[in-house]
């Protein structure tokens, strides 16, 4: 019987080899890791444009249901985004109680809204050409009217964002 002996020299991976091989996927975990951040946060820049366009276009059609006030929706502006306050307190809380015409309940409500969905959130309204005749038969004319909506993204370009969207009525 023939017993072979075993080489004199072992086969494997030297420590060079696995140093390499370390630093190789530390190298590519670190991308995928920096490459997740990246896409949270521009996920979240996304998200807060979608709201901006979701609150402009609720408030458009708060316009278009109330067309007989349409021109009171002009004093809607950065002011009242600051009386809101965190959008939680004063006129925002939940117990508060809506203003009595219904411009000014559309302005509470769009405001506050915004308040609670965008980082310090503010915005304006501007109605242009919108006339509504004397007297209860009267259809009110045509107008347009532009919705600003602003806020801060901190999170990609740490500068404010606007959408702005202009209509007509």
């Amino acid at each position: 019987m023939n017993i072979t002996s075993a080489p004199s020299r072992m086969s494997g991976f030297s420590l060079i080899e696995v140093m390499i091989a370390v630093v190789l996927v530390s190298v590519g975990l670190l991308g995928m890791a920096l490459l997740q951040s990246t896409a949270l946060r521009t996920g979240q820049s996304s998200s807060d444009r979608t709201t901006a366009t979701m609150l402009t276009y609720q408030l458009l059609d708060m316009v278009r249901a109330n067309r007989r006030q349409a021109a009171s929706y002009n004093l809607i502006s950065a002011a009242d985004f600051t009386a809101a306050g965190d959008g939680r307190t004063g006129a925002c809380a939940p117990n508060a109680v809506p203003p009595s015409p219904q411009w000014q309940s559309d302005r509470e409500t769009w405001v506050c809204s915004a308040r609670r969905s965008l980082p310090e959130a503010q915005g304006s309204v501007r109605v242009t050409a919108a006339n509504v005749p004397a007297g209860a038969g009267g259809a009110p004319t045509a107008g347009q009217i532009t919705v600003t909506i602003s806020w801060l993204d901190n999170r990609v370009t740490q500068t404010r964002e606007t959408f702005v969207v202009t209509t007509g009525l």
